[in-house]
């Protein structure tokens, strides 16, 4: 017996549990000295931030999610340890049951003198997203460049 996958089908249902009632996502726990923040801004799509945290042989365990409503709000993430971090941008049109999702991951290695700001946008179909480093005691901001998880070196 063949069996035949609808690949269109699976990653719309896939969606569809993500930003529905039987999500499987947990809300991250903000237990940490707020070290990151998040401003972001979006025209037409759900925005959400996943939190991963990366173990000493690159593994990433799922830490939780957070939703980016539009404005900046402040987190904390562990320091000297490194956090695989997802954007994720969902849309749905009901009337033309129509439905997107774009994501942009990063890793971040936080260290204890810096602030992390992280810049969030959608706008006319177009999503961008900037890291800064921001020294704590000198005020200097830098662009971070992403590092993908796949990258990591243990």
């Amino acid at each position: 017996m063949v069996v035949r996958l609808n690949f269109p089908l699976l990653a719309l249902i896939s969606i569809m549990l993500l930003t529905g009632g039987c999500s499987t996502t947990k809300t991250y726990k903000d237990e940490l000295t707020h070290n990151l923040e998040v401003n972001s801004k979006s025209d037409s799509v759900e925005t959400t931030l996943d939190i991963y945290s990366v173990g000493s042989q690159c593994e990433s365990e799922y830490q939780g999610t957070v939703a980016l409503d539009g404005s900046s709000i402040e987190l904390g993430i562990a320091t000297e340890k490194s956090s695989y971090l997802v954007v994720g941008f969902a849309s749905s049109s009901f009337w033309s049951s129509s439905s997107g999702f774009i994501s942009y991951d990063f890793t971040l290695f936080p260290r204890k003198a810096f602030h992390y700001e992280v810049d969030v946008f959608y706008i006319d179909n177009i999503y961008n997203v900037n890291v800064y480093e921001v020294s704590q005691l000198t005020g200097k901001k830098r662009e971070m460049e992403a590092t993908e998880l796949r990258n990591c070196q243990s």
